[in-house]
């Protein structure tokens, strides 16, 4: 069992008692039974996939429990929501483009620029026309110019159990969510919510900033977005 992993337990026992929720409201939460909640909370058992995306489905910060970040939203998920379909691609373009001027204003660097930057990375992957159809692994491995035999190292995983999660026959367990995060700093609702933009890395950049960097920065984009059909503030057409 990994750390990431271990650590995720120990926040989803203090998360449950902090609802005040029993192992059988839990376990109901999941999809499970309280007898199969309770060995997955020993640590006897591995959460699956399936019962991952059952914690988000219902509002379970799942960002929180595998990294210990809680889930932000900021004016960036408002601009992108406002935003008519068509156009998304190309704000999300201008937006990551506008936060790594942020970042060098900001002089984000060290560990954090470096862990931003492979976000940012992915980002960027994401909108490319020919990868539209892969799955959110598939953009990270090929942001992250890796081979599968590599990406399934970092994993811990068998080359061949890592191409079926690639391929999107099987949901990667919570155990291998929270080695993506804790060897690449990818969060877990990046894996969970593949078929939207996830802006949950550029929103805790836009946090580090300064309020009036982040005004002067959502101006920028305000502007941009006014030369498009795209325009915050009136709504998606």
């Amino acid at each position: 069992m990994s750390n990431a992993y271990d650590k995720m337990l120990n926040r989803l026992n203090a998360y449950r008692q902090m609802q005040n929720m029993s192992q059988e409201n839990m376990g109901s939460v999941m999809g499970i039974t309280q007898s199969h909640y309770s060995k997955l909370e020993k640590g006897k058992k591995i959460i699956s996939g399936e019962e991952l995306y059952n914690l988000k489905k219902n509002n379970i910060d799942v960002d929180y429990l595998i990294s210990g970040r809680g889930s932000l939203r900021t004016v960036l998920d408002e601009l992108m929501e406002q935003c008519s379909s068509k156009k998304r691609a190309e704000l999300l373009q201008l937006i990551v483009w506008t936060v790594q001027q942020g970042m060098d204003s900001a002089q984000i660097a060290g560990s954090a620029a470096a862990l931003f930057t492979r976000e940012i990375e992915l980002l960027r992957y994401q909108v490319f026309p020919h990868t539209s159809k892969r799955t959110i692994w598939y953009k990270i491995r090929m942001a992250n110019e890796m081979t599968q035999s590599e990406m399934a190292d970092v994993l811990d995983v068998s080359v061949k159990r890592y191409r079926e999660i690639e391929k999107g026959n099987t949901r990667a367990n919570a155990e291998v969510v929270a080695s993506l995060y804790e060897n690449l700093g990818y969060l877990p609702s990046i894996i969970l919510e593949e078929d939207v933009v996830n802006l949950s890395c550029l929103n805790h950049i836009w946090k580090a900033f300064e309020k009036e960097l982040q005004d002067e920065l959502e101006a920028f984009i305000r502007k941009g977005c006014g030369l498009w059909e795209c325009r915050p503030g009136e709504g998606a057409k």
